[in-house]
């Protein structure tokens, strides 16, 4: 499996900075107070595991931590609080990590599910018969797309109709080999959505599953790799 990109550790790392500046006052003048503890202390370490992790929350987090600490550092600069190399190291710092973040192929990592390939669980190639349905209920439709892949995960459905993301579905996947139960029942949310001619499809992320199907799953899978 590919790792994250180093650069990714690197840029989000640049954030260290404002909880090692916080602790250099706090040992110079003996004191903080709260506001300075959250934003300058707290928020980095968690702006830096957001986008490490590759969250949407981390990425929302980057734009709201830098809004913070900029409005901070206006203040300070303009009531003579600060000097100002400090308010450019700190201007420096932003944009550095931004001009990263915000490069489109970068920015998506964090909202394109197809592309957090460090996120995927190891899936199996397959061709079993499949049923489908994205109503619940006694008015459901049942459809018989092909199932590409499995994984503990999730599923890719090739379909030349697939179904818009945030959609909800069920299915059946009947075992070739029982595992506890015959047929493996699941519901899963629609993550990513493909309209290419040569593969049309959807990928499924499943919801938590029922105990006995979520063991089958987990046996069947690793079996078969």
């Amino acid at each position: 499996m590919r790792k994250r990109p180093f650069l990714l550790f690197f840029f989000s790392a640049a954030f260290i900075y404002f909880p090692l500046e916080f602790t250099t006052r706090w040992f110079a003048f003996g004191h903080f107070n709260a506001v300075d503890l959250v934003v300058s202390g707290i928020l980095p370490f968690v702006l830096i595991y957001g986008l490490v992790k590759v969250t949407k929350m981390g990425w929302y987090t980057l734009v709201g931590v830098i809004s913070l600490l900029g409005v901070r550092d206006l203040q300070a600069y303009y009531a003579a609080q600060g000097t100002w190399q400090q308010f450019i190291v700190h201007i420096i710092i932003f944009l550095f990590s931004l001009s990263y973040f915000i490069n489109p192929r970068i920015r998506h990592l964090y909202f394109d599910p197809k592309l957090r390939w460090w996120r995927t669980k190891r899936r199996y190639e397959t061709h079993l018969p499949f049923l489908m349905s994205a109503k619940a209920g006694e008015g459901s439709e049942w459809q018989y797309p092909i199932l590409r892949n499995i994984s503990e995960g999730g599923c890719f459905i090739e379909t030349p109709h697939p179904l818009e993301m945030s959609e909800w579905v069920d299915m059946m996947v009947p075992l070739p080999v029982p595992l506890g139960v015959s047929v493996l029942k699941a519901r899963g949310e629609v993550r990513w959505v493909t309209r290419n001619p040569r593969g049309p499809g959807m990928g499924i992320q499943f919801d938590k599953l029922d105990p006995a199907h979520d063991k089958a799953l987990k046996e069947f899978v690793r079996k078969e790799l």
